[in-house]
């Protein structure tokens, strides 16, 4: 949608060898970017005739999340639209795996998604639950969820999906950070995405598990915008085996790495991502109980048993 000359060159049988993956590969639809760029032509045949031409494990359906200006009577219609075109694309293609997306702005359009979901699949073996950066960067969505607060409202939307799909995976879309995923993996998720391990290394923070962003250094005189590393901090730096950290011997020489540059700082985050669960407890109840005694601050705390 954003670079149509990759259509031809990326979007074919080839993509895995070009993005270097040996493992499972998910496709996004562009439904996210659609409301970025609305004029574009972009429709559910579109988006089936990629599925057609790329090899991957699972394909997300076109989904058509809600805008900050949409009222009530367009989010359902979006709602609506979202599943017209799984219902589509899982009958085009009934041998690959298409995970549908659920939206909402309330727990009453959550379950409406659901429940037109499950007319539409009884049985998706994934689903994704979408909307949810905008939550997470605290952007005023709807009265409800000023009122429940994001991550109340994120964690009831994860527990409606796993009470209505108990044998599918779900993918939290957009909520992949180091608070946020395991925050997320404790109501029920199984995955999510981030680009924030990208943005954080730009401005010149790393990623640590279970923690949120930290800066390297700060010289300025003005506020800094993040805390920065702390005893507890560098304990973990000492003991990562990233990419980065494992080919220098000391802390002093791994923060000097950090410093250096964007590619060290993103390396490191990308790594600390996928291997953050090494980290975690052994199970979502264990996690719940971390969320439940504040570790991943108040907000998520009065999230749990809501």
């Amino acid at each position: 949608m954003r670079r149509p000359s990759l259509r031809g060159s990326h979007f074919n049988l080839s993509l895995r060898d070009k993005l270097g993956l040996a493992g499972p590969l998910m496709i996004d639809s562009g439904g996210f970017a659609l409301m970025k760029v609305p004029s574009a032509k972009w429709s559910a045949t579109i988006v089936g005739n990629f599925i057609e031409s790329i090899d991957a494990e699972i394909f997300v359906s076109l989904d058509l999340p809600p805008s900050t200006g949409d009222d009530q009577h367009e989010r359902q219609r979006k709602i609506r639209a979202s599943t017209r075109n799984f219902r589509y694309l899982t009958d085009r293609f009934p041998t690959k795996t298409i995970m549908p997306v659920v939206h909402g702005r309330s727990i009453s359009e959550i379950n409406y998604s659901i429940e037109l979901i499950l007319r539409a699949s009884r049985n998706p073996s994934w689903i994704g639950l979408g909307g949810i950066v905008p939550l997470l960067m605290n952007r005023y969505t709807s009265d409800e969820i000023a009122t429940l607060g994001s991550e109340t409202f994120i964690g009831l939307s994860i527990t409606a999906l796993r009470r209505a799909f108990p044998d599918a995976k779900i993918h939290a879309f957009g909520a992949g950070g180091t608070r946020t995923f395991p925050a997320a993996f404790a109501f029920g998720a199984d995955s999510a995405d981030s680009i924030g391990w990208r943005q954080a290394a730009g401005f010149g923070s790393i990623f640590l598990p279970m923690k949120s962003q930290r800066i390297v250094t700060w010289s300025n005189d003005t506020k800094r915008p993040r805390k920065l590393l702390d005893d507890s901090d560098l304990e973990q730096i000492d003991a990562c085996s990233c990419p980065i950290c494992r080919s220098k011997k000391s802390t002093s020489s791994r923060l000097a790495a950090f410093n250096k540059g964007f590619h060290n700082r993103a390396i490191h985050n990308a790594w600390t991502l996928c291997n953050q669960f090494r980290s975690w407890p052994r199970n979502r109840s264990a996690m719940m109980s971390l969320l439940a005694n504040g570790i991943f601050g108040p907000r998520w705390a009065s999230a749990v048993g809501s």
